[in-house]
């Protein structure tokens, strides 16, 4: 597999590339040995001419949303499929829902990167502190009505006073949740704003 194909694949996919100079070193090891591949999804092809399976080794690709790196040398291709959900009291800074964000990622070793959106319930669309972080943090705000974020099917931390203020019992886990396919970090709140990740399936294919 050569680097342009690689670059080209991982961009047809959407995929973030973690060191196109660990794609040049990729390159040069196809070309005399096969190179091991590390993958937390489903792979529904063959896998190209030259990758194999792998989870160890000095160089290797990985294609993970969490903060691992299993080869010596890792060539890191990061999905963008996180949907972070948000619950904030009203005028929360931008500085706390980032801390509260990068906490809650680090804890459960998720890389940045892999965030796709935050999503929030329609109260908060007018909250400058939440719009102030996702443009910051170059993320594109996603708000959900009480009523759509009612209809999303799961089992959920449920809040009374959450329900009274907002009309739906809860509002991080379930806007995640609206727009992905598993919830994979539940309600976890600090400094007055409560996150939760769900992730979005993804089914690898080559060619």
């Amino acid at each position: 597999m050569k680097t342009e194909e690689i670059l080209t694949w991982a961009g047809k996919n959407g995929f973030v590339i973690d060191s196109v100079p660990c794609a040049e070193m990729v390159t040069v090891a196809a070309s005399h040995s096969a190179v091991p591949f590390s993958c937390d999804f489903e792979i529904k092809t063959g896998l190209p001419e030259g990758i194999v399976r792998g989870e160890s080794g000095e160089l290797g690709i990985c294609l993970s949303f969490r903060k691992r790196k299993p080869f010596d040398q890792t060539l890191k291709l990061i999905p963008r499929i996180l949907h972070i959900g948000i619950g904030c009291r009203r005028g929360t800074a931008d500085d706390a829902i980032q801390e509260a964000v990068k906490t809650v990622l680090d804890q459960n070793t998720l890389e940045e990167k892999a965030v796709r959106c935050v999503a929030s319930i329609d109260l908060k669309a007018d909250e400058k502190g939440l719009l102030s972080y996702c443009e910051k943090a170059g993320l594109s705000p996603v708000f959900y009505s009480a009523a759509e974020l009612s209809e999303v099917p799961g089992n959920f931390t449920s809040s009374a006073f959450v329900q009274s203020v907002t009309g739906v019992d809860n509002v991080c886990e379930r806007a995640a949740l609206a727009g992905a396919d598993e919830l994979i970090v539940k309600k976890t709140a600090l400094h007055g704003v409560t996150v939760a990740v769900a992730a979005e399936k993804l089914e690898v294919r080559f060619g």
